[in-house]
């Protein structure tokens, strides 16, 4: 959800300069963490539960602290663990970024969906926020049994409130996978404006698993080019183009940043969950900016350090398990693997398991662009 054209920023009256983040660009995007508390135990989530939550105050200083760094206009993301058993901390916070006039705040919340009721709903349609509800159609019994008829309930409820502000977030493992095409055929037909689909690729895929998805790709293919010579639209978000094209690479640490419920900051929430419950592993310190009050007083030098470990993470500097780099293959311009999500099956941040390539060029080759053009879905 970056937004390259966001205004520039300015230092607003009253905020003096943060002299010890020379290096930083104007930041873009912000997450918020809330709590590390769910009340789901999905199979293929890789964060840890806890009793940690942020408290108000820690995020208006986070906030005030980077008031002059940010763009005039920022992405605020609201996570969890589940976001919403943290819901007075989404409402204050809502209403503590209103009272600032020069930074405009795009809101952003991603939710398993269990808590969300009418009244929530309303209040995030009233603050424009964009929606994530996560949601894995057929395969969700195989992640939380007693959820379906909740989650539904709260789609239906996001339907009729507030169509065009969610998407609808479905993960399928190598398990799930043979659900894929049926689980976004019944969600489409619900009537949902936007889907999109991920692969858990934090667990091996074996041949058969493959095998699976190639032969669900196809038939997920044909579905939604039948549904766009019927209707003009796509609403698997899997299957536009994006316009994008050349060598990925990882912004956090440089446009944005982290606040965890821990209280340590990092340039992305996804390396708190690959690093942050070992802070004496070495690759803690490469990518962890400290906790709130030791990243306000952090030097120049001490702050520049950690933000080149992330400017690092470029996939053409990326390996595969076998010592493959990244910057020789074909398709490089055409991939993006994020280095903590690979790290969850290597290790290693930015070395990538193979099954993720196999993923990949099975992906390219099955629903890529020539194929989508094929099929009219461009």
């Amino acid at each position: 959800m970056k937004n390259n054209n966001a205004p520039r920023g300015r230092l607003a009256p009253g905020h003096p300069p943060c002299y010890n983040l020379p290096a930083m660009q104007e930041i873009r995007s912000l997450t918020l963490v809330l709590s590390d508390r769910c009340n789901f135990s999905c199979p293929y989530c890789p964060q840890r539960t806890g009793k940690n939550t942020l408290a108000f105050k820690d995020i208006r200083v986070f906030l005030d602290f980077l008031n002059p760094r940010l763009a005039g206009e920022v992405w605020l993301g609201f996570y969890g663990g589940e976001p919403l058993s943290s819901w007075p901390l989404i409402e204050k916070t809502v209403a503590y970024t209103k009272k600032e006039q020069r930074t405009r705040f795009r809101l952003t919340l991603t939710t398993n969906g269990s808590l969300l009721k009418k009244e929530l709903i309303l209040f995030l349609k009233r603050h424009r926020f964009a929606l994530v509800l996560s949601y894995d159609g057929l395969a969700q019994k195989y992640r939380d049994p007693g959820s379906v008829a909740a989650v539904e309930r709260a789609l239906a409820g996001l339907k009729e409130l507030y169509p065009e502000g969610y998407t609808v977030h479905s993960v399928f493992t190598p398990r799930t996978v043979p659900l894929l095409a049926a689980s976004m055929r019944r969600l489409m037909g619900q009537g949902h404006a936007r889907l999109q689909y991920a692969l858990d690729t934090s667990a091996p895929w074996g041949k058969a698993d493959l095998a699976a998805l190639e032969k669900q790709l196809c038939r997920l293919l044909a579905i939604f080019a039948e549904h766009r010579r019927r209707t003009g639209k796509v609403p698997l978000e899997n299957f536009k183009e994006n316009g994008r094209s050349g060598v990925f690479a990882c912004f956090g640490g440089r446009d944005r940043l982290a606040l965890l419920p821990d209280r340590t900051v990092w340039g992305c929430e996804m390396f708190h969950t690959l690093l942050g419950n070992d802070p004496h592993a070495p690759d803690y310190a490469q990518f962890c900016f400290g906790a709130l009050e030791e990243f306000m007083s952090l030097p120049a030098k001490g702050f520049n350090a950690v933000a080149a470990n992330y400017a690092e993470l470029r996939q053409d500097y990326f390996f595969t398990e076998k010592g493959n780099l990244c910057s020789l293959c074909a398709n490089l311009e055409n991939c993006s693997v994020c280095p903590a999500a690979a790290a969850l099956a290597t290790g290693i941040p930015a070395v990538i398991p193979e099954w993720t390539c196999r993923i990949n060029r099975l992906s390219r080759a099955a629903a890529g662009p020539t194929r989508r053009r094929e099929l009219n879905l461009s």
